[in-house]
């Protein structure tokens, strides 16, 4: 203690100390006032991101549950641990740390949890991967890494899904870091991708003026802007092209202005957790552009959910429209592992629809790690010149995490087909 270094050193532990003991009390409060119920989590973030505004793609469906499920719950310091191991293992991180911070109430705490990313580490992921027995497999595979808070994900796909056609082919995606502020970021998607066309569709497209193509390609540029906490806005556009089976036709392309709102807000009461969550979609693809097609598609879909105890009640809503005529790849389709469950596309409509109403109301009760569904869908698709005819299905379910199980029941006069679906869905 008499030499001038320790006596420097000493000073400085003499100043940090009241910091560090005020910063470490606060940490031994929370954790041992958490049997009196003191703190109530107010909100969880992933590296300053909460959890809300993390892209389906960035974290997978089991760990978002558990982490959601920490707001409106009381302090668990050791749940908090036993969530930073599991993220660092899931997402394959260097190393994980909780952080708690005063709420916007003295009660109320803060949790973000703080991650040190591997240096150009591949994180690889099954974000889709889905069994019909009518429509057969769909599946996805991503590798995604990151460098600087610039993030880059590499796919391979095969959907038989989503469209009328199926599509296999390679995407990428570069998502920015903040650009000016923390309020906005670019990303960057490009898709290639080969079609396979259902024996349906081909006998029903002569008379349609649709052109079947062999091959579509994609570069779609886009600025997100986080205009408040439960909304952010997006403007872009896509130039897309397509090679048709037709000599005579050749290329043809779909250039578009996109722009999207999403919107999302949650409810916490004592007893029943409420959820909003909205979006709205815009295509329109003008000659301006350079394209062969001239359209507009409009999208709209709004969820609510209600949880209480063990139990959750589900209501979604989908509605479109195109005012033009637009490709296959932006014509609407019923009849897939989440709309219109049970029933065959090719049935419904082989070309697909330019108008389009769907809604799911679903009930599940949380059994041990996963919960048991029973679900209605409605829906309708059709053409403006033709009249709709509403469908129906029921069905019951089981998910744990990601994974998926569940049996479709049409709603036919006179018969009943039931439809098996598996696999796993972020």
């Amino acid at each position: 203690m008499r030499s001038p270094v320790s006596l420097a050193s000493f000073g400085l532990l003499l100043f940090a100390a009241p910091h560090l003991f005020a910063g470490q009390a606060f940490l031994r409060e929370a954790a041992e006032t958490n049997v009196n119920h003191r703190y109530v989590v107010e909100s969880v973030s992933v590296a300053g991101v909460e959890i809300d505004q993390l892209a389906p793609s960035k974290l997978p469906g089991s760990l978002r549950q558990r982490l959601k499920g920490l707001v409106g719950a009381q302090c668990d310091v050791a749940m908090l641990e036993d969530l930073s191991a599991q993220i660092r293992r899931e997402l394959h991180l260097r190393t994980v740390s909780e952080h708690l911070s005063r709420g916007s109430a003295p009660d109320r705490i803060k949790v973000n949890f703080e991650v040190v990313r591997r240096d150009l580490a591949f994180d690889i992921s099954l974000p889709k991967f889905l069994y019909h027995s009518k429509q057969g497999f769909t599946g996805e595979l991503d590798a995604s890494t990151s460098l600087k808070q610039n993030s880059f994900t590499f796919g391979v796909v095969s959907n038989g899904d989503d469209l009328t056609e199926r599509f296999t082919g390679m995407t990428a995606r570069f998502d920015s870091a903040p650009i000016a502020s923390e309020k906005v970021r670019l990303g960057v998607t490009v898709e290639d991708y080969h079609e396979q066309w259902n024996d349906a569709t081909r006998n029903a497209v002569a008379a349609s003026g649709l052109d079947l193509y062999r091959s579509r390609w994609n570069v779609a540029p886009e600025l997100t802007f986080a205009v408040a906490r439960p909304l952010t806005v997006s403007f872009g556009a896509s130039f897309e092209g397509t090679d048709s089976e037709s000599p005579t036709i050749g290329a043809r392309s779909a250039n578009a202005a996109t722009f999207d709102i999403d919107y999302g807000r949650k409810i916490e009461g004592e007893t029943v957790q409420q959820s909003i969550e909205g979006k709205y979609s815009l295509r329109v693809a003008t000659r301006a552009l350079g394209s062969t097609y001239a359209y507009a598609r409009h999208l709209i879909s709004v969820k609510y959910e209600a949880k209480s105890g063990r139990h959750t009640i589900t209501d979604q809503f989908l509605g479109g429209s195109i005012a033009g005529n637009a490709p296959f790849f932006d014509r609407f389709v019923l009849g897939s592992s989440s709309t219109l469950r049970g029933w065959d596309r090719y049935e419904i409509d082989p070309l697909g629809g330019s108008r389009m109403v769907h809604n799911e109301l679903a009930y599940g009760y949380k059994l041990s790690q996963g919960t048991v569904e029973g679900f209605y869908d409605s829906g309708m698709l059709w053409e403006s010149d033709r009249a709709a005819t509403l469908r129906h299905s029921l069905g019951v379910g089981y998910k744990q995490g990601i994974f998926v199980l569940s049996m479709a029941f049409p709603v036919r006069n006179g018969r009943i087909e039931p439809v098996f679906m598996a696999g796993m869905n972020y």
